[in-house]
């Protein structure tokens, strides 16, 4: 006898983590910084974001300014990492500019 619940078709994986990543206050007003490990990439939660803590405006790598993909609600925020994004050689991780 088949199970009915299960999938002949394989389901896509979407890696999804939550984080409590380093967050640094950058000096200006409206401006955070988060230290993201070389190795942390997919759908980033950051539960300290949440929008009843503040208001997001952008979410940008700091070392090429190229905007990332992010959303933010009660949970945090969702920060969007692609696994293909380049970093310089010696780097060992990447700092994410958030500005609310």
């Amino acid at each position: 006898m088949t199970n009915p619940f299960t999938s002949a078709q394989p389901r896509s994986t979407i890696d999804i983590r939550t984080l409590e990543p380093i967050i640094f206050y950058s000096g200006k007003e409206d401006e955070l910084q988060i230290f993201l490990n070389e190795t942390e990439y997919g759908e980033l939660i950051i539960k300290s974001l949440s929008n009843d803590q503040l208001q997001v405006k952008a979410v940008m790598l700091d070392e090429t300014g190229e905007k990332l993909n992010w959303k933010q609600d009660y949970k945090g925020l969702r920060v969007s990492v692609p696994e293909t994004l380049v970093t310089s050689k010696k780097a060992t991780g990447r700092v994410v500019k958030v500005t609310f």
